[in-house]
């Protein structure tokens, strides 16, 4: 008896191009690449095997000459070699890449059935993407991801490292009253909390209901009191769940935005101008210096990128001169302002820090590159633009 792959390479030599006049070209299109295949030493794979054998059954009486040899063929399949065998990757781990910035990693072969899943999923964790060749997804390392994504992957018997099934197991043996009990503010008496809290704020700062909400993210405390989500710009940022925040350049003006920022101490400002958006940048500079001045800073300003010298790229550059927008980064810069994605190397090396970042226009919203990663050492990044950026963001009520 002929072998299904013989009979497929027999009619392929027979009809040659003529077989897409006989049966759908895309069909005839998987049998010249099945042959194709068959003719290497790595042969099929099963489930090609599979998809060959479907393809000559319900084409068999269109292929009127081969009609007889297929239906033999068929009734018992043989093969003239082993399948090639495809090793299944499933697995779930902790990147080792970078140990300043670790990541989950699930990694697996290609499944449109796990990737659809995996897309599905990504709507309950946090910042979970896929990369380019789309057998690997990247998502940050947090508690959230680690249940989610366990709880997800186990029933697909993905490979699961033994360090995230040991915080797996450490996360869901906690009581979540019990936690949230011990981190609510009236509970914490470490003496490192109180001094991180007044080294923050000084100890002239008088401390408000906003100021307190707007810290609870930052030193990761509960409050007994409701959270306002606002009568005015001030309370809405305060009272934020995230620290990202969407505030809609249409209903709030840069000086609504840093007088806000200036009155929970917030001090001092990253400002991001995004790079899709460069049409912008001396307005949006103009804007800020006009915000900045209202609010009463003057000084120990630093822009940390020049753009060509065209006619717009001379101006911008000639603004940052005349308002003496140079100040070098040191310990007391009140606002620097860079590019989105071109971080300069000297915010490594410096131990400034940003206390809240303002995204100008941001599209992406923040969420790729060196500035972004970079952005991740702060509690409230604020996105000022005319929409919210893809990440689908909140848009702010009155």
């Amino acid at each position: 008896m002929t072998t299904v792959d013989n009979l497929l390479l027999k009619i392929t030599n027979t009809e040659g191009i003529l077989l897409e006049n006989k049966i759908p070209s895309k069909e005839a299109r998987i049998l010249h690449s099945l042959a194709n295949s068959i003719n290497t030493h790595l042969f099929i794979t099963e489930n090609q095997s599979k998809l060959l054998s479907k393809i000559l059954h319900e084409n068999s009486e269109k292929l009127q000459d081969f009609s007889n040899e297929i239906k033999e063929a068929l009734s018992d399949p043989t093969w003239s070699k082993p399948f090639r065998h495809i090793e299944e990757v499933k697995k779930m781990y902790i990147s080792e890449e970078n140990s300043d910035s670790l990541h989950i990693v699930v990694e697996f072969s290609f499944n449109a059935k796990t990737r659809a899943i995996l897309q599905e999923v990504a709507k309950k964790c946090e910042n979970l993407y896929m990369e380019s060749n789309g057998k690997k997804y990247v998502a940050e390392l947090t508690e959230q991801n680690i249940v989610v994504l366990v709880d997800t992957l186990t029933p697909l018997n993905f490979e699961i490292s033994e360090t995230i099934l040991s915080h797996y197991n450490t996360i869901k043996s906690w009581s979540e009253t019990e936690i949230h009990d011990k981190f609510l503010i009236t509970n914490i008496e470490h003496k490192n909390f109180q001094k991180s809290i007044t080294d923050d704020l000084g100890l002239s700062t008088i401390i408000d209901q906003n100021i307190i909400h707007d810290r609870s993210i930052r030193y990761q405390y509960h409050l007994d009191t409701p959270r306002n989500i606002g009568e005015n710009l001030t309370e809405y940022i305060s009272n934020r769940t995230k620290t990202r925040i969407y505030i809609d350049k249409k209903q709030h003006s840069m000086t609504e935005v840093v007088h806000s920022l200036i009155s929970i101490k917030r001090l001092p400002i990253l400002v991001v101008f995004d790079t899709l958006v460069s049409n912008k940048y001396l307005e949006n500079l103009k804007l800020l210096s006009n915000a900045l001045i209202e609010n009463g800073i003057s000084d120990k300003i630093g822009v940390y990128f020049r753009l060509s010298n065209d006619e717009s790229g001379k101006q911008f550059n000639q603004f940052i001169s005349d308002n003496l927008y140079n100040y070098n980064l040191t310990d007391d810069t009140n606002v620097a302002c860079v590019a989105s994605g071109k971080l300069p190397k000297f915010f490594l090396k410096t131990a400034w820090k940003p206390m809240s970042i303002i995204a100008l226009d941001s599209r992406m919203g923040m969420r790729h590159g060196k500035t972004a990663v970079y952005s991740n050492c702060c509690d409230l990044i604020v996105e000022w633009a005319d929409e919210p950026s893809v990440a689908d963001l909140k848009v702010i009520k009155k």
